[in-house]
């Protein structure tokens, strides 16, 4: 496991980080994982399985296979649990240069493997803004639930309940990321 954690770190710092801000290395991307995980499993037993619950007693009583559209769902959860560090691909607008268009920046929002790829390949556009972590705020989390609404009324048009549960889902899954990284106080369950 060492070796493997070692040829990830070299390939990360080696490769990937020419594309990413400098404090962009593998040890962070690593400590930030360790800490969403552990509070993903903590909100996994006190909030994710009970409103699997409510979905789960809502398809019954309406008569309606929600197993498929909640399987995405978690999936969903998982991914924008972790979104909101995609903001490490924004840098600092240097002296001159002109700050990306909110459009650029909500591109990456809700297309990110995309852009990732994009990246990865040397083919994107560098996105440059002046608002320290722009992913890290409500802003971001609503338009990305928005996003999650439209994209669950293409896939179940007319199935209401199915079509909520994607948005609710990774609204979730964002707000838990901000309420790691201390940007949103909903109370004080889990933190000292």
């Amino acid at each position: 496991m060492d070796k493997t954690k070692g040829e990830l770190t070299k390939y990360w710092d080696n490769l990937l980080s020419d594309s990413l801000p400098p404090f962009a290395n593998f040890g962070k991307v690593e400590e930030e994982v360790k800490e969403h995980y552990l509070f993903i499993r903590l909100m996994w037993m006190r909030f994710i399985i009970p409103l699997i619950s409510f979905y789960v007693v809502v398809g019954l009583i309406f008569r309606i296979n929600i197993f498929g559209a909640l399987f995405l769902s978690l999936l969903v959860f998982i991914y924008s649990n972790i979104l909101p560090d995609a903001d490490i691909l924004i840098k600092k607008t240097p002296e001159g240069q002109r700050e990306s268009l909110w459009y650029e920046t909500f591109f990456l929002l809700c297309f990110a493997p995309i852009v990732v790829f994009r990246v990865l390949h040397g083919r994107a556009k560098p996105l440059f803004t002046n608002t320290p972590k722009p992913f890290h705020s409500l802003k971001a989390a609503f338009v990305w639930a928005l996003f999650l609404f439209l994209i669950g009324n293409l896939f179940w048009p007319g199935v209401f309940v199915k079509s909520l549960m994607l948005p609710l889902f990774g609204l979730v899954g964002f707000l838990f990321h901000l309420f790691v990284d201390d940007m949103v106080r909903f109370f004080k369950f889990g933190k000292k």
